[in-house]
């Protein structure tokens, strides 16, 4: 994963061989609590998706990120560090659970510099629509594993800095509503990945 610079960031990554990376709830919920612990701490996210194969997070990369540590032999950002352990810890505790070896992830988790807030805008609506573009839900709010609920208060705040979101991108309910419901169309998404 390449991150040189503060700034927002569409990060992403699927399965290998585009295979599930959650199997149940407990999967879900166990990937949450990790996010908490190694991605939280190191960056401000402001949207996430988890889909059955791969996830989606928008995150705001500041000085805290970008400091540098070694894990592995390797010197690299807190937030790639943070990254690596999310996944790796993830692979390991549902390979045992799920009696299965190998690589859980693709091999590189992507990294993409939102140049403008356009492009971080349409992230965090495409995040949130994924599950209804996907076909695993009719209605957005249907979706549990997202920071959806967070931003419309069905949910208390658990990974999203919903403040700093509604800050960055001016949102009031009225415009979070209506952004979630506008149909976003393939030249929409050129500058996202």
């Amino acid at each position: 994963m390449k991150i040189f610079d503060q700034g927002l960031y569409h990060i992403y990554n699927r399965g290998n061989n585009h295979q599930p990376l959650f199997f149940n709830e407990q999967g879900y919920i166990l990937f949450i609590e990790l996010c908490l612990k190694y991605i939280a701490p190191r960056c401000h996210i402001l949207a996430w998706c988890l889909m059955p194969n791969h996830f989606h997070f928008l995150v705001e990369i500041n000085e805290k990120s970008l400091e540098r540590v070694i894990w592995g032999g390797n010197q690299m950002p807190s937030i790639t560090n943070g990254f690596q352990l999310l996944q790796s810890n993830y692979a390991k505790i549902i390979n045992n659970r799920e009696n299965r070896s190998g690589s859980l992830f693709q091999q590189k988790t992507k990294a993409k510099l939102l140049e403008t807030i356009g492009s971080a805008l349409t992230t965090f609506w495409y995040i949130h629509q994924n599950p209804v573009k996907s076909g695993l839900v009719k209605n957005i709010q249907d979706w549990e594993y997202s920071s959806y609920k967070e931003y419309s208060g069905l949910r208390s705040e658990r990974l999203s800095n919903v403040d700093l979101g509604k800050s960055i991108f001016d949102l009031s309910a009225f415009n979070f509503e209506n952004g979630n419901n506008a149909e976003l169309h393939e030249n929409d998404l050129e500058g996202i990945f």
